[in-house]
């Protein structure tokens, strides 16, 4: 409601309030009057928040119209650099935020477009936390020991109590730039504007996913102790005695081809598989419910005889740090002699410890030999 409508209803309260008082004298000709201005205010008032909500409609018409022009001169401006084409000043800016030519912003769009294709490979940023940013570094607080603490009894009135047993850990993160060089040829980049994002997504998704995962898993043994199982009966041990029950909740059991292979092979007591199919995905297995996420052994080697496997919390172990914002670059002159452009895309992340007490960090020995996993005895059938 704006000034003018509050306004009105105003005048429309004060004059029922005079109506009233002149019923009130029994001065029936002059209510009646009083009446009618009454009712030519209503009219007014209606008319008028019309005419306000047309307004509103009119503006956020305008405003998505505006949105959809500016992606579209976003995409035109994009399309252009790819095509090595110059781009006006506002064009430049647009892309650059600051007027800067060497550093061109991924478009929303095509930067949604570049992600989608990412589920094409197998990341393992989905089995660590999360934390997008537009600063290039910063920090944040976290509780450690993956232990939940009370909330602290006060009374209405009185302090709330500060409590000395959660251990909090602030991290800091600075992100760094990741980018690789793509050479295109000039007849493609003329061309084929809307097939060369897509084969410059799946290009650098490769790269990138392998970076992140290569830089995820060292973390995720960094300063840890491995504790070495011989199969399924030590993991599953290690799950119960080493583990928070309370950390079980968000389970994670991360391991690479060999590691798997070890695990698939063992039987129980009557020489039936230990692992479990999952009903959901017919090519998963699982323990204990536990979807066992399988990386291959050049994404998370084996070192001397010995397969790695991470298990439990792990999205609080780890955290990785996003910039939100893909770069752009692209040089008419790095392959001059091959008649193509060099377009390099850049991300930017950083890969952090958080509660490093969340998860295990285990090696399988593939020289072991582990006895089957005892069951109890199955009842005689009855007559």
């Amino acid at each position: 409601m704006n000034k003018e409508l509050r306004e009105l209803l105003k005048q429309i309260n004060n004059k029922k309030a005079e109506a009233k008082s002149l019923l009130e004298q029994k001065n029936l000709d002059k209510a009646k009057e009083v009446s009618d201005e009454i009712e030519n205010l209503r009219k007014e008032f209606e008319i008028q928040s019309a005419l306000l909500a047309d307004d509103k409609e009119d503006l956020a018409f305008e405003d998505k119209f505006n949105d959809k022009t500016t992606k579209a001169d976003e995409m035109e401006a994009f399309n252009k650099v790819i095509r090595g084409e110059t781009l006006t000043a506002a064009e430049n800016a647009m892309l650059t935020g600051d007027g800067n030519s060497e550093n061109y912003l991924v478009p929303k769009d095509v930067h949604t477009q570049i992600t989608e294709l990412r589920r094409e490979y197998k990341s393992a940023k989905d089995l660590v936390g999360n934390y997008p940013t537009t600063t290039l570094e910063g920090s944040f607080v976290y509780e450690s020991n993956g232990k939940i603490v009370e909330l602290e009894n006060f009374t209405d009135g009185e302090t709330i109590p500060d409590s000395d047993k959660p251990q909090f850990k602030t991290v800091s993160y600075s992100v760094k730039d990741y980018g690789a060089l793509l050479p295109v040829s000039r007849k493609l980049l003329k061309n084929e504007t809307g097939g060369l994002v897509t084969y410059l997504g799946k290009w650098f998704n490769k790269k990138a996913i392998q970076t992140e995962n290569t830089k995820i898993f060292a973390e995720l043994k960094k300063d840890k102790t491995p504790k070495v199982l011989k199969g399924y009966s030590d993991l599953k041990t290690s799950i119960n005695k080493d583990l928070d029950p309370t950390l079980q909740i968000g389970m994670r059991i991360i391991t690479n081809q060999d590691g798997f292979e070890h695990l698939d092979n063992e039987k129980d007591g009557f020489g039936r598989p230990i692992l479990e199919p999952n009903p959901v995905n017919k090519t998963q297995k699982m323990i204990n419910g536990t979807v066992i996420e399988v990386f291959s052994n050049a994404t998370l080697p084996t070192e001397k005889k010995k397969a790695p496997i991470f298990y439990g919390a792990t999205t609080e172990g780890v955290t990785f740090v996003e910039r939100e914002q893909m770069q752009l670059d692209m040089s008419d002159h790095a392959l001059f002699n091959k008649n193509q452009v060099a377009l390099r895309l850049i991300e930017s992340f950083d890969v952090i410890p958080a509660d490093k007490e969340a998860y295990v960090y285990g090696q399988i020995d593939l020289t072991a030999t582990p006895e089957p996993t005892p069951m109890p005895t199955e009842p005689e059938p009855t007559e």
